[in-house]
């Protein structure tokens, strides 16, 4: 009898201490280092706004923050590599529209967004049209002017076929009736330097990615297809300006594989969300001309399921189903 009731009075002492101390029964996290993938080459929006949050979550978060690059596919290479790992938040992909775009034009990728678990939407930048200094358009009108007179003769570089910048471009088609000739890159940062060089006559992109271009006499916008003039490129004069509702961003978004810990995915949106809220990381999307805009997973959710509906609409519409 004696020798029951101790065993049974250690049971509870045991019992008892787990539940004072929750973390006996659960693995601590995190403690091991956390990998972000970037589905797009070095020098990208994508792969700064990484870096530049990777010091601020390692100091809250307590681990390494690892930053790799993998381009390639429209996306689709990261995105599988993300969806295959474990759903232990140690392995995280950074996204666009592109992770929408691509469940219409590259179907056999097999890459939704309902695969994955929603973590942060940390903010975005308007998509405009960019050219080098000595082109001889200086305006988006007199872009559209010279598109419309000569189809397909304008080349269009864009951060790879299927991919946010692309649809952009063929959104621009769409509304103004112009048609350009398109030329994929691994990412922004590839394309720029195309442009700049005479490769491609223009490029869709954001002003995340080219601002500093602009700046620097590199290179100039010619338009944004955003709701107003921007105040780190006022010169340049939106679609919306022209008669054209046209409005495209790129954004720059977390996700984990799917069936992450939901205590997992709060701690990790938590560290992004204090993150953004540095002075450094202010001042960061500041200089890129780019928007702080903060979406919890619930909203990040919600949203992605408006931006299916609408980058489905466009697609088919364009007859750019495979």
């Amino acid at each position: 009898m004696r020798k029951t009731s101790a065993i049974l009075f250690a049971c509870m002492v045991v019992f008892g201490i787990v539940l004072v101390n929750p973390a006996v029964a659960q693995e601590q996290y995190p403690k091991d280092p956390i990998t972000i993938v970037v589905p797009y080459a070095p020098g990208g929006s994508h792969d700064l706004v990484a870096r530049t949050l990777q010091p601020h979550l390692e100091k809250l978060l307590g681990v390494s923050v690892l930053v790799e690059n993998k381009p390639g596919g429209g996306s689709t290479i990261a995105c599988n590599f993300v969806k295959a790992a474990p759903p232990n938040g140690y392995t995280l992909v950074t996204v666009t529209p592109t992770l929408s775009i691509i469940k219409y034009t590259l179907p056999e990728s097999n890459v939704t967004f309902d695969q994955f678990e929603p973590i942060a939407y940390v903010g975005y930048s308007p998509q405009g049209v960019f050219t080098r200094m000595d082109a001889p358009w200086n305006t988006l009108k007199e872009l559209l002017d010279y598109a419309k007179a000569n189809p397909g003769k304008i080349k269009c570089g864009n951060a790879g076929h299927g991919g946010n910048f692309h649809m952009g471009a063929v959104g621009i088609e769409q509304a103004t009736g112009v048609k350009f000739t398109h030329i994929p890159f691994k990412g922004a940062a590839p394309a720029v330097p195309a442009v700049m060089g005479g490769h491609v006559d223009i490029i869709v992109s954001t002003l995340a990615d080219t601002l500093h271009m602009v700046k620097g006499g590199s290179l100039k916008v010619l338009g944004l297809a955003a709701p107003e003039r921007n105040k780190f490129a006022p010169d340049a004069q939106t679609f919306k300006e022209l008669g054209y509702d046209i409005e495209f961003s790129t954004y720059w978004s977390y996700l984990g594989p799917k069936g992450m810990p939901k205590d997992r995915v709060k701690i990790l949106y938590d560290a992004f969300k204090k993150s953004t809220e540095t002075k450094e990381v202010k001042e960061f999307f500041d200089m890129q001309g780019a928007v702080l805009s903060l979406k919890n997973p619930e909203e990040l959710g919600e949203y992605y399921k408006k931006e299916d509906v609408k980058w489905g609409r466009l697609i088919k519409e364009g007859g750019l189903m495979p």
